[in-house]
């Protein structure tokens, strides 16, 4: 199964860092010594995770600019059988643009390569897929901390197309999608749960139709630096045809490192079960600076 790259833009450049402009606060207030005039006020935790959206928007006025890699391995099972490899870089550009709203854009770059089956490698590089995406926290609660938000967001395909001589970057057709998020805080802890899709609104050449995902994300704030977390990421996609859905169960480990006005993720999944696939390990490193 060869990724599609415009959701791994997606995973790289919203899901993980669909940024929390309000969790952005230093955190050094976890840690904050009890004050004379009362008690130190409750703490702002990390809501950002590796490959999970958050739903926590930036502030109104608000700007974050984010950098990431992404590389990713899989296989092309078949009667002979076909191994690659994307190096994705993407940088995606956030602002606040009313109270509980808030806009992204992304744009990456693939390197890929795809060799076996006995014949000669293939490779493709260029700029992938643009994504553009709108969040909107509907619901803010301060006991319990909960915050719900849904996301949609549009794919354009600016990305190179596969030919017989190259990988292609993009999908290839326009697709649009939707999540709804949720962020929860409780002490230390705080976890994500997003449910989502994505569907092509063109025609294409493969039988590729669109994307369903689940992932649920649990962290802890060890330190006012520093949240280990780990994630459970489903992925469905949806075929037309006679080709059998593609499902991917991916365990996820990752570290946050919030030390405002950056942050700091990186994080490893595994696919830890699958069919009609063959998937190989996701990595992610990002850097992320508000202002």
């Amino acid at each position: 199964m060869r990724p599609c790259l415009p959701f791994l833009l997606l995973a790289t450049a919203l899901a993980r860092p669909a940024l929390a402009g309000e969790a952005d606060a230093p955190a050094a207030a976890i840690s904050a010594p009890y004050e004379a005039e009362g008690p130190a006020p409750a703490p702002t935790l990390e809501h950002g995770k590796a490959f999970s959206g958050d739903a926590t928007p930036i502030d109104p006025g608000g700007v974050e600019v984010e950098v990431a890699w992404a590389p990713s391995w899989w296989a092309t099972p078949g009667a002979v059988d076909r191994a690659g490899q994307a190096q994705t870089f993407v940088i995606a550009v956030g602002t606040g643009l009313l109270p509980g709203v808030d806009l992204r854009a992304a744009l990456g770059w693939s390197f890929l390569r795809e060799s076996g089956g006995g014949g000669p490698e293939a490779r493709g590089a260029g700029v992938g897929d643009a994504m553009f995406a709108v969040r909107w926290r509907f619901l803010h609660l301060e006991a319990p901390a909960l915050d719900l938000a849904v996301v949609a967001n549009v794919v354009v395909p600016t990305g190179t197309r596969e030919s017989s001589t190259s990988l292609g970057t993009g999908q290839g057709a326009w697709a649009l999608g939707g999540a709804i998020v949720a962020s929860m805080d409780r002490g230390p802890w705080t976890g994500n749960a997003e449910v989502g899709w994505s569907s092509r609104i063109e025609a294409k050449d493969d039988d590729d139709l669109g994307l369903l995902i689940a992932n649920l994300a649990v962290g802890f704030q060890l330190a006012p630096w520093l949240q280990p977390e780990v994630e459970l990421n489903y992925q469905h996609e949806v075929e037309r045809g006679t080709e059998r859905a593609e499902r991917i169960l991916w365990a996820t480990a990752g570290l946050v490192v919030p030390v405002a006005p950056v942050r700091v993720v990186v994080g490893a999944r595994l696919p830890v079960w699958q069919a009609n696939a063959s998937a190989g390990p996701t990595l992610t490193a990002s850097v992320k600076l508000a202002f």
